[in-house]
């Protein structure tokens, strides 16, 4: 065998370090080193690890910003650790605690006022339709009353996202996912956003379309976790600074992850599940004591919900919406998994397909609607209204009436029947002691709907009435998703996958007399839910504290894993693809294929503005008014850290501690001939643009706020390392609350500053982050993907092999 190598194209120069690791061949699609920088048209949906970004998308990218979760690491920080007090940081963890118990309580309370006016809403519609149609006057006097109170709740829904913002609409996941990546989506959190939400919610879940609460109440949740947290409100414009502490990125990301688990948690009576689906499917970043205070989060706004739900007087019983029941005369046999296997392949299959259609409807309805009012959105939601109440109303009429004595009691043995004593059965045209099956499904709530398709009770629905009923639902799912009013696709999935799982059931009851077709309901709702939202142990967990079924885990771990793996084979997740239609750069966990056979250097921006470590006014002034970049690496004043040769590598490391005794002498004439260096595409040994920092946007802007200048007089005098101390000009704390707070356009702080100050200094020693992270050029992308996707990096410098700045990698040079 040949080991002989073949090199690639040099990517600058001619150093073996920069060669193309494909040899500077095409892609599969014909662009030049695997990165899609022309505008043509890409796949909407794709299968896992195969996006390819176009140039256009990228540009669209460019709108979001990262979010800060690293700590800076400077002498500002580094002081305040070394005096911090150990009271304080009890009282720090304390204080996250009781954050993440009202967290709990308020979450949980939202979700019994949700429950509690769609059940009012609902009560209301339904009596005035059926005292209309018990006068017997004509058919369409009942559908036009339903169909009016239908278009009103819809109507008042898009409204309030109309009058809230687009935020309020759809399930919100997306943009939390978004947030918990380390991404900045504006009024994402506000407490008009969240109140929107709310509101929107339970008028479209009364209004009869297909759509559920759950990924409504996750963003819900998460609003209410970053409001509760940071103690400031843009919408109540205030701001609370002595809890400055807490407003950072990085415990604002840990209270939004409690807040939307708690959300989960009290939407489906499943504090476990919340918090697995949160680690799952939300959070980006996670750590054993944000497990745990999530969970406690989730036990707290479970509790909650169900003590308001049931009743202070009531024993608590359970905290699932759905009492399943467990069977001692039938579980199921082995022979059984066959038919669970094929069941999990056909979820996997249809929600493979629900995928594909409703992005490609999500696409088209964003394009459709790009550059008209907000009237075309309203009259969206009254057709799909419109389509929905007629849908669900007249196939009831030409439904065959049953008897209600010819539903077969529980199956012998089981324990705990739950809610099958009190089965709500629908009249609807037919004579006392009858029921009409399709309008007990579609002319009720979706959870009542979930209730008697899970029923143990049998011969309640013909095979017909559940093949036209999941084929209705499957079909208005798919155009609702996506609407302009609050809504989920939780329950709509679980329950089309419960109504085909369960004539499955009937149609081998046939065959084989000790088959439970609820249990087949039961698979049909796992597998359908795992080939839509591709989740794996958080929705077998939340299957079996919704039912009260662990007899059945087997099962349903069986179908959903089988469920997902048919999906992935197609296309991603709903909302991995809706992340990507809107346009949010979002990091998977694995980078995409063609990042692997990538360098930085031909990822990595060249356009990077560089600073030296003292500066003057007017060089960074001017370079935040004609720059829109976040971050800027400081280089290396080499005279500032020692005085011998500077080529002597033990020399080549910051090491400004506080304790250190060294002596510096600042030399004002060598800073003002750097001052102007900004250039970094060089390949070669420069002393004056070597790394050893990084400042942020937003601190600079401080520093020019608070006008923390110096003179080449003060300059001389400063001696960061000498044993009688320096005295910083702002503390820690004050710098903190400074970051969090709203600081002024760049041409605001412009005009405070004097011509004379202008010619003054900034030290940014005391300031920048010591900790950047940096990689150098000859990397792999796919490692500096990892490193930047598990850190939770915004700023990635990137370095030569003389560890001079050559450019920058950002999360939208990854994506």
């Amino acid at each position: 065998m040949s080991n002989k190598y073949k090199p690639g194209t040099p990517i600058n120069g001619s150093d073996y370090l920069l060669l193309n690791i494909d040899g500077g061949n095409k892609c599969d699609d014909g662009t030049d080193n695997g990165f899609n920088k022309g505008n043509n048209q890409q796949s909407i949906t794709h299968r896992r690890h195969h996006k390819m970004t176009t140039q256009t998308e990228r540009e669209l990218m460019s709108h979001f910003e990262s979010l800060d979760f690293n700590e800076i690491d400077n002498i500002l920080h580094r002081k305040y650790t070394f005096e911090k007090k150990k009271y304080q940081k009890i009282l720090k963890t304390l204080g996250k605690w009781v954050i993440c118990t009202l967290i709990g309580v308020v979450v949980g309370l939202v979700c019994y006022c949700l429950k509690e006016s769609v059940d009012q809403l609902q009560s209301l519609k339904l009596t005035q339709v059926e005292k209309f149609y018990s006068t017997r006057s004509t058919i369409f006097v009942p559908f036009l009353v339903y169909l009016g109170f239908n278009l009103c709740y819809g109507l008042i829904s898009s409204l309030l996202v109309c009058i809230f913002g687009p935020m309020s609409s759809s399930s919100g996941l997306p943009e939390v996912k978004g947030y918990l990546n380390g991404i900045r989506i504006a009024k994402a959190f506000n407490l008009k956003t969240v109140l929107g939400k709310l509101v929107s919610l339970i008028f479209s879940f009364s209004s009869g379309l297909v759509l559920g609460p759950e990924g409504p109440m996750f963003h819900i949740g998460a609003g209410i976790g970053s409001s509760m947290s940071q103690f400031k409100s843009k919408t109540l414009k205030f701001h609370l600074k002595s809890f400055w502490i807490f407003q950072n990125d990085s415990d604002k990301r840990d209270f939004i992850s409690c807040g939307a688990a708690a959300g989960i948690a009290a939407a489906f009576g499943a504090p476990i599940g919340g918090v697995l689906f949160c680690l799952e499917e939300g959070s980006s970043f996670w750590s054993r004591q944000l497990t745990w205070r999530t969970f406690f989060s989730c036990l707290i706004a479970t509790m909650t919900a169900n003590l308001f739900l049931q009743g202070f007087a009531q024993q608590i019983h359970d905290y699932g919406v759905l009492t399943f029941g467990v069977s001692k005369a039938y579980l199921y046999t082995y022979t059984e998994l066959i038919p669970f296997m094929i069941m999990g392949i056909i979820g996997g299959l249809l929600g493979a397909i629900f995928v594909h259609l409703n992005v490609r409807v999500n696409h088209w309805r964003k394009k459709l609607f790009a550059n008209k009012s907000k009237v075309h959105r309203l009259l969206e939601v009254c057709v799909i209204v419109i389509v929905t109440s007629t849908i669900c109303f007249f196939p009831a009429l030409l439904a065959d009436c049953r008897p209600v004595s010819g539903i077969s009691g529980l199956t012998p043995g089981t324990c705990d029947p739950g809610d099958d004593t009190t089965l709500i059965l629908n009249q609807f045209n037919c004579e006392e002691g009858y029921y009409n099956p399709m309008a007990t499904l579609t002319l009720t709530t979706l959870e009542n709907s979930l209730q008697i398709v899970f029923s143990r009770s049998t011969n309640i629905f013909t095979p017909l009435t559940l093949l036209a009923f999941s084929i209705f639902y499957y079909t208005l799912t798919i155009i609702t998703s996506g609407l302009y009013v609050a809504s989920g696709i939780f329950i709509p999935m679980m329950l089309i996958g419960s109504s085909w799982g369960r004539l499955i059931g009937i149609f081998l009851s046939k065959h084989f007399t000790s088959i439970d077709p609820s249990i087949y309901a039961l698979i049909g709702a796992s597998s359908m839910m795992a080939g839509s939202l591709r989740m794996t142990i958080s929705l077998v967990v939340i299957i079996v504290e919704l039912t009260e079924t662990t007899q059945y885990l087997l099962p349903v771990i069986l179908s959903v894993m089988v469920g997902k793996w048919c999906g992935d084979i197609f296309n991603e997740s709903v909302y991995e693809h809706l992340i990507e239609l809107k346009h949010i750069p979002y990091l998977n966990s694995q980078p995409p294929n063609h990042l692997r056979k990538k360098t930085v250097a031909e990822a990595m921006s060249t356009d990077v503005k560089t600073l030296p470590e003292i500066v003057r006014v007017k060089t960074v002034l001017t370079m935040l008014e004609t720059c829109p970049h976040n971050g800027f690496p400081v280089v290396m004043l080499p005279h500032l850290h020692s005085n011998s040769n500077f080529n002597d590598s033990n020399n080549n490391l910051i090491l400004l501690n506080l304790n250190n005794i060294n002596n510096n002498n600042i030399n004002i004439n060598n800073i003002n001939n750097n001052n102007n260096n900004n250039n970094n595409n060089n390949n070669n040994n420069d002393n004056n643009n070597i790394l050893c920092g990084l400042v942020l946007r937003n601190q600079l802007s401080i520093l020019l706020r608070r006008k923390l200048f110096s003179s080449p007089d003060d300059l001389k005098n400063i001696d960061l390392t000498s044993d009688k101390g320096y005295n910083l000009p702002i503390n820690h704390s004050e710098f903190s609350q400074e970051l969090a707070s709203k600081i002024p356009n760049i041409h605001e702080i412009s005009k405070s500053i004097t011509k004379e100050e202008l010619d003054m200094y900034i030290d940014l020693r005391p300031y920048m982050n010591f900790a950047v992270v940096s990689i150098k050029n000859y990397s792999s992308l796919s490692e500096a993907y990892q490193i930047f996707r598990q850190v939770g990096l915004r700023h990635m410098v990137v370095i030569n092999v003389f560890n001079n700045v050559v450019g920058m990698l950002t999360r939208k040079d990854l994506c």
